[in-house]
């Protein structure tokens, strides 16, 4: 079973690494599928470490593509 720090880690280099958020067709959820987590369950680290949801940081990357 893979911890939710490995999820994180994992959401985290598909955002910065793989910049997931250039494909607009992308949801949060989609995401969350492929890595096997519960959005409620990522939802609760990624505001605890950044202050956002998913949704909110994948849409706030998006917006800096229309910049």
């Amino acid at each position: 079973m893979r911890t939710i720090a490995a999820t994180y880690s994992d959401f985290s280099r598909m955002i910065l690494d793989d910049r997931i958020y250039e494909d607009d067709t992308i949801a949060y959820t989609g995401i969350c599928s492929s890595l096997h987590v519960c959005p409620a369950d990522l939802d609760e680290i990624l505001y605890d470490e950044l202050g956002m949801n998913g949704n909110e940081i994948l849409q706030s990357f998006q917006k800096l593509l229309t910049l």
